[in-house]
């Protein structure tokens, strides 16, 4: 066993300190900035690899309008992977797909510049974007749904070209509970088939938060009640999550768990994305359903 004096022990942790800064200087995978000189058939997406970051990042820390313009010997100053940048929204930009260019999530974006509604946005609008902060998650697919939940799911036999609709609405009510749900459409509105929607995903109230309910309807094949339209209705699956989306937003849970849904019902029945709907957007009644706070395109892109 080795043994220092006090001035050795002194010296020593001297050595090891000036070692720790050099090693996070040069490192900039452990999250320091660091300085890159372009060199010879270098482009900014093979640089921005190499730091485990995106072009797009490199170019807006280093005001880069064009990166296909970077030359030999122009030193870039690479952002750590946890840097706070200001990005310039352009057309066509939504908060998921500048998210993604910067490997963050459009609900931190929306935080940390007080958006309230994603959908609000408009180009020129600065925004204050923390790089690197999305957490590696799995896609959400079958292994997101319960497996009692996905044989259910399963079960039933799809008659070719039976669907050509989802539709998505919420419940209006945070207390809801499938019994409730149930009792109010068979009793109160008169529905012989109870339960209008295919489909009921809990918030954590009465039901299990971002669990799947799969309804009557569904295992039966038969129409749902949830538009105000019988031929609609006979083509069009209905997904309720429970929640007033006019006040709230719906839970992470919730959100993947719809994202699961749909992409294994879209597999299941062949519906195009083009005809995953809203109830406003869809009914032939006027509906604010499923609410104002409800983003179902960057719940579905995300």
């Amino acid at each position: 066993m080795l043994t220092f004096s006090a001035k050795g022990k002194s010296q020593l942790g001297r050595i090891l300190a000036i070692a720790v800064v050099a090693v996070l200087w040069l490192d900039p995978a452990l999250g320091q900035a660091a300085t890159h000189t372009v060199k010879r058939g270098e482009t900014l997406g093979v640089i921005a690899k190499k730091y485990g970051l995106t072009a797009s990042a490199i170019a807006t820390h280093n005001g880069i309008a064009n990166p296909n313009r970077v030359k030999v010997g122009q030193k870039l100053t690479i952002p750590a992977k946890t840097d706070t940048i200001t990005y310039t929204i352009h057309k066509g930009d939504t908060l998921s797909t500048i998210a993604k260019k910067h490997k963050t999530t459009a609900a931190a974006i929306a935080k940390a510049n007080g958006i309230k509604n994603p959908n609000t946005i408009q180009p020129g609008q600065k925004l204050k974007i923390t790089i690197g902060t999305a957490k590696k998650t799995t896609k959400p697919g079958p292994a997101a749904i319960a497996s009692l939940t996905l044989r259910e799911i399963n079960r039933p036999r799809i008659r070719r070209n039976r669907w050509k609709h989802i539709v998505i609405h919420h419940s209006a009510d945070s207390n809801n509970s499938i019994r409730g749900m149930e009792h109010y459409h068979r009793r109160v509105r008169r529905m012989e088939n109870g339960l209008a929607y295919h489909f009921v995903i809990g918030n954590g109230v009465k039901t299990s938060d971002g669990k799947i309910y799969v309804g009557d309807r569904w295992k039966r094949q038969i129409r749902g009640g949830h538009l105000a339209s019988l031929a609609l209705n006979e083509v069009a699956i209905g997904i309720c999550l429970i929640g007033n989306f006019e006040k709230t937003l719906p839970t992470a849970k919730q959100r993947t768990s719809l994202k699961a849904l749909v992409s294994h019902l879209r597999k299941r029945t062949g519906v195009p994305f083009s005809q995953v709907r809203t109830h406003r957007n869809i009914n032939p009644k006027p509906t604010i359903c499923p609410g104002r706070r409800f983003s179902l395109r960057n719940i579905l892109s995300t």
